[in-house]
Parts: structure tokens; C-alpha cells; sequence
């Protein structure tokens, strides 16, 4: 009988704890302070899907997405307020995995979309990409918001074309006023041949 009771407790638990990660899509961008301040939702072409930015006040460690190995193509790129700063400018069609090493003091992620020009991102009225708004299959996907010190890789299968990398962090300051890594400059272009 105590065999039985610890196997339903076991199965019990496994079940919360699958219902709870099944349930997230990670479609929900909320800033640093752990408020939401828009979504959206997508999944990733090829080795890896994600979406979307969370954090409270401890930033939670990197989280890859995809498997590195399995890149034809690595592109090293440096997350720092406010710019990204890629290697190169371009890389092959295939598997390319993005080492996006944050170098600031604040915490940062990396959005990539396809196909839409920086100054044509949708935005919200603070200023943070609105990933809804976005034309189908354009969020390709992204490496969540990582802590400052760390580099986190992101593996995706990319199409020849224009992309744009972006932060779509945003954060209250002290003076109460909302902040978007995007706003603030975090967005550069990327060409895939």
C-alpha cells in the first residue's frame, strides 16, 4: 500500500510539473521586472524554437536553444547596452548558431526576424517589438533573456534573406520609466546568402 501511495504521489507530480512546462509556449514578453508588456508566439525553423523574454529580479541562467553541433555556420555576436554587434555581417543559408555573449551589466536575449526591416518592426506604445503583429513566420525565434557575464548560444535553420537581430527587453528604471533595450538602439541587420 505505501508502494502504491508513493507511486501516485510520484505521478501526481510528474503530471503538474508537465502541465505547467506543456502550457507555455513562450509566447509572453515581459520586461525585467517580470510585468508584461506585450506577446507573442513562435517557434523556430529548424533546430531550436523559443519566444518571447522573462525575468524577474534574479535572471535566470542561459537556456540554448538547438544544438551548436549541429551549425554549418557559428556567428559570434556581443550583446552590450545598447548595441549588438555582430562578427560578420552574413553568413550562408543552413544551420547557423548565433554565440551571443552579453557583455553589458544588464541582462539581454536575441530576437531574430525574418524579413522585416529594422524601422518597419511593429512596435507597442512602450516602444517593445510586438511579436503578434509581425507578418506569419517572421519570428524565426530567439535566445531568452540571459544574465550579463554569460554566453548563450542559439541554433536555427535560416533562409536565404534579410534579417533583423533585436533585445526586446524592456525594464522600469528608478524614475518609473519604461525602458526598451530595442528603443534604446539593441537592433541591427543580418543577410542570409
Amino acid at each position: 500500500m505505501k508502494s502504491k501511495l508513493i507511486l501516485v504521489g510520484i505521478t501526481i507530480a510528474a503530471a503538474a510539473a508537465f502541465g505547467a512546462c506543456s502550457d507555455d509556449d513562450g509566447g509572453e514578453v515581459r520586461s525585467v521586472d517580470g510585468s508584461e508588456s506585450a506577446s507573442g508566439s513562435a517557434s523556430a525553423s529548424g533546430s531550436g524554437s523559443a519566444s518571447g523574454s522573462a525575468s524577474g529580479s534574479a535572471v535566470a541562467e542561459c537556456v540554448p536553444v538547438g544544438d551548436r553541433s549541429e551549425a554549418d555556420t557559428v556567428v559570434n555576436v556581443s550583446l552590450d547596452e545598447w548595441a549588438i554587434d555582430v562578427e560578420t555581417s552574413s553568413a550562408p543559408a543552413g544551420m547557423v548558431a548565433f554565440a551571443a555573449e552579453n557583455i553589458g551589466e544588464e541582462p539581454h536575449e536575441l530576437v531574430i526576424v525574418k524579413g522585416v526591416a529594422a524601422g518597419e518592426l511593429p512596435l507597442d506604445d512602450d516602444g517593445v517589438l510586438d511579436e503578434d503583429a509581425l507578418p506569419e513566420g517572421a519570428l524565426v525565434g530567439e535566445i531568452e533573456v540571459f544574465p550579463a557575464g554569460e554566453t548563450c548560444d542559439g541554433t536555427f535553420e535560416l533562409e536565404a534573406g534579410d534579417y533583423t537581430l533585436v533585445c526586446n527587453i524592456s525594464e522600469t528604471e528608478e524614475s518609473g520609466e519604461l525602458e526598451s533595450h530595442l528603443h534604446e538602439g539593441m537592433v541591427t541587420t543580418f543577410t542570409v546568402t
